[in-house]
């Protein structure tokens, strides 16, 4: 796996104390909640966060009644991801390189973070490789306008994605509209692993 430059300084730069920073403004963001209620985790899944920041999609989820696990590059992060979660099994890790065996979840998520992966397509292929027959991909990123520079997704980015979905032998791409409270809109590209 590739890395580039930047997105391994992006990494270092989340040091113990920028991470608490962090968890401290956005210890519960709505988006976490948002996703694992969309996605309809309950009791039976396994359930994985790819970028799982300081772990408050895990917490929902291991609330919802699934077996958590959660990934992150940032040591710093899985840290704090542990110590908040510890039902959860949190390790190191990208959406690139997953540190988990073949057909192990039946649902992976990633929110606001898609964005920032080095490798889309590398991304992809690993989560459909852990992903059960059956298994559901959720990316949530912010809305935003077509052409616009920033961290989200706009519309004809979703129509790019949910086309190398099924590229890459994901099936029933599609996009769907969130919104958390009256300021935050996501696109949610969801798709399913075939087997």
């Amino acid at each position: 796996m590739s890395h580039d430059a930047s997105h391994e300084h992006e990494v270092e730069r989340w040091s113990p104390l920028k991470v608490w920073f962090y968890t401290l403004f956005h210890r519960h963001p709505k988006s976490n909640t948002a996703i694992v209620d969309f996605a309809k985790v309950g009791q039976g899944d396994r359930f994985l966060d790819v970028g799982c920041g300081p772990g408050a999609a895990l917490i929902e989820a291991v609330r919802a009644g699934a077996v958590a696990a959660g990934i992150d590059p940032s040591p710093s992060m899985v840290e704090r991801a542990a110590r908040r979660a510890p039902e959860a099994d949190v390790r190191v890790g990208s959406a690139e390189e997953i540190p988990f065996g073949d057909d192990v979840f039946t649902v992976a998520v990633n929110v606001a973070s898609f964005h920032h992966w080095a490798d889309r397509d590398g991304g992809l292929e690993e989560i459909r490789r852990v992903l059960v027959p059956g298994g559901r991909l959720y990316v949530m990123e912010g809305k935003i306008g077509d052409g616009e520079d920033g961290h989200g997704l706009g519309r004809s980015d979703t129509r790019l994605l949910m086309e190398r979905l099924g590229e890459l032998g994901y099936a029933d791409a599609r996009t769907d509209s969130l919104r958390t409270g009256w300021r935050h809109e996501y696109f949610v590209v969801s798709a399913i692993n075939p087997g």
